[in-house]
């Protein structure tokens, strides 16, 4: 079942990395009213989420013209998604962002993620690759949908 929680995020956020965790909760309060945070159950047990964006989050800094220019054409930045350890290899992922694109089939989306191992997943579920941005001596992979 693919649910938004957005009032009541915190199954959630207890799920994410802790870094991850650390970087979103502080601000929550400032970004939840560009932010639907979505979840993906299964027998009650958050099997996969994220959060889609609707404007320029803190994070973002990395790619801020890139954002600017998304959020200009319209397209939600997806973001803090996340499968727990004990749910991958189950197509949980596939089927959350599955679910996402069904609930509007007309939305348009763009996400950046630091993974390269990301790379082979997100282009089967359908985000094209767009380009790599450098930053401070790190780097992320810009996709749209």
């Amino acid at each position: 079942m693919f649910i938004d929680i957005t009032n009541n995020p915190i199954p959630f956020f207890n799920l994410l990395p802790k870094d991850w965790a650390d970087g979103l909760v502080p601000h929550w309060n400032l970004l939840r009213n560009n932010a639907t945070v979505f979840v993906l159950k299964n027998d009650a047990e958050i099997c996969a989420g994220g959060i889609i964006f609707s404007s320029i989050t803190p994070e973002m800094d990395s790619c801020k013209q890139e954002a600017l220019y998304y959020f200009s054409k319209n397209y939600l930045y997806v973001g803090y998604v996340w499968v727990p350890e004990n749910k991958r290899k189950q197509n949980y992922g596939s089927q959350w962002f599955k679910e996402l694109f069904r609930a509007d089939k007309n939305k348009h989306y763009w996400l950046v993620t630091e993974d390269k191992m990301l790379r082979k997943f997100y282009k089967k579920i359908g985000f094209v690759y767009k380009k790599t941005i450098h930053f401070n001596g790190g780097q992320e992979e810009l996709f749209y949908y």
